[in-house]
């Protein structure tokens, strides 16, 4: 049911489990190797094989060890984000000072904390001491505590989960540098703006780096660490070790706009808005995703982070390739659509509507909103061809973007190896672990085939489709992205 049917193990498993009750055993222990053997040489096997390799290898940290542990960690921001970290943090032992700036503020991440814990708690997952513990080590602190600066004088290490404001970010880092120790690490959790541009201001802008978590923090596996040109190199080993230490995954990434995963999820939007403005149903281009593997519809996805967001994500990534930014990739649609829906208050989600009506919360197939139409019919042009948007083309389009950026993110050295693409992608969004991440799925896929789709959609659709120098080298030459080893 999870998998839908999409991947081979689970009916195999139900298969040898109901041969052995039924004919005993041995029959069920043939049956057993015989399955295991084959589903040993399917390209689903080679796929979750991959990732397995690629999470092995990037428990090594690429940076090397760092100077110095870090042990005490300064948290900006009780929210969704700063609590977030602070629960993953205190889980492995290290000390958090967790600071709003007002107790309302503090409160409320405090809850959020103890609510998680205490869950754990309640399923036996923590014994009563672990879970005293764990609550022990996070000291809430306030603009009003008056001996907050004398706390954070202690930090190892400072990160920021405030507003994405570059003017709050420049703020903090100048604040900051006058309280925390010499040594001290001040890391961003931004998702979109540039580590360079918020260490300009600093001091000692060889203590900043980036460190992007993604949301819920307690459940969502990877994390970014971002470098910009002056960032030392043992302040990035020490941010890949933190984060390591919290039980993530993390994968090093060059600073440019949306850093690797929404950098490549952009594209992936703006061609899920190009289908509906082309005449696709949303219903249909969730369903089509899902089929395909996706753990939600793309459509779907920009209600579940916000419109709101889904637009500050795809316009960060607007703007001129020569400094970063993505040119014509982000072509294909008229995106002045999410500033429509922003406007009329379709935020997603967390305001009950978004391009779906969520005001029934018993409905299982949330209905498409009815100002969401009228805003989808004010910017649609059908497609005069119905076969461009079958399921199969739909998704082909879709992931196509996703997969050209991915490419062009390893091509221009933003990530540093395929398999750290391919675990991202993974961790980060929940590309489908059966197909294997962007690269792998190339690589099943051939790249000659992926070349031939996206000359073919490039004269049908524009540049956007264009397929990166990478890919037509591994075409011509009849290479690989990913290795079959482990690394």
């Amino acid at each position: 049911k999870k998998t839908k049917g999409k991947s081979p193990p689970p009916p195999a498993i139900l298969e040898c489990a109901k041969a052995g009750l039924e004919s005993g055993h041995a029959v069920g222990s043939k049956l057993e190797r015989e399955l295991f053997g084959k589903l040993a040489a399917t390209p689903e096997s080679a796929a979750l094989r991959g990732i397995f390799f690629g999470a092995t290898a990037a428990k090594k940290n690429p940076f090397g060890e760092p100077k110095q542990k870090v042990e005490t960690i300064g948290i900006l921001g009780a929210g969704l984000m700063g609590a977030g970290i602070a629960e993953v943090s205190i889980a492995k032992g290290l000390r958090v000072l967790l600071k709003d700036k007002d107790q309302m503020g503090l409160s409320r991440g405090e809850g959020m904390i103890a609510k998680s814990i205490g869950g754990k708690l309640k399923k036996k997952r923590l014994t009563t001491y672990q879970h005293d513990s764990q609550l022990s080590r996070c000291v809430g602190l306030t603009d009003e505590t008056p001996s907050w600066k004398k706390h954070f004088s202690q930090a190892d290490m400072v990160i920021e989960a405030v507003f994405e404001e570059m003017s709050v970010k420049h703020k903090v880092v100048r604040e900051m540098e006058a309280i925390v120790p010499q040594h001290c690490i001040i890391a961003s959790n931004t998702s979109t703006l540039p580590i360079g541009e918020i260490a300009s201001v600093a001091q000692r802008p060889e203590n900043i780096v980036g460190m992007h978590y993604f949301s819920p923090v307690p459940k969502m596996p990877l994390l970014e660490v971002i470098t910009h040109d002056k960032t030392a190199p043992h302040v990035a080993a020490a941010a890949v070790d933190v984060g390591i230490q919290q039980g993530k995954t993390v994968i090093a990434v060059k600073d440019v706009p949306g850093f690797y995963v929404n950098r490549c999820l952009g594209p992936f939007l703006v061609e899920a808005m190009a289908l509906q403005q082309q005449g696709a149903d949303p219903l249909k281009i969730n369903k089509a995703l899902l089929d395909f593997g996706m753990p939600v519809g793309g459509v779907t996805l920009c209600d579940e982070v916000g419109i709101d967001v889904s637009r500050h994500v795809v316009n960060n990534l607007v703007g001129d390739p020569a400094k970063g930014y993505l040119g014509v990739r982000m072509e294909g649609a008229d995106l002045r659509m999410l500033d429509k829906f922003v406007e009329n208050g379709l935020l997603g989600r967390k305001t009950g509507k978004g391009f779906f009506d969520y005001s029934d919360p018993k409905a299982k197939e949330k209905p498409i909103h009815k100002e969401a139409l009228a805003i989808l019919k004010e910017f649609r042009h059908p497609s005069k061809d119905s076969s461009s948007l079958s399921s199969e083309a739909m998704v082909e389009r879709m992931m196509l973007r996703f997969i050209v950026e991915a490419i062009h993110c390893l091509q221009s050295g933003v990530i540093r190896t395929s398999r750290d693409g391919d675990v991202a992608a993974v961790m980060g969004i929940g590309f489908p672990p059966f197909r294997g991440g962007p690269f792998m799925y190339t690589d099943r896929l051939g790249a000659d085939v992926v070349v031939q789709k996206l000359r073919a959609l490039e004269e049908e659709h524009g540049p956007h489709f264009e397929p990166p120098e990478l890919l037509l080298k591994h075409a011509k030459d009849g290479t690989k992205f990913v290795s079959n080893t482990p690394e």
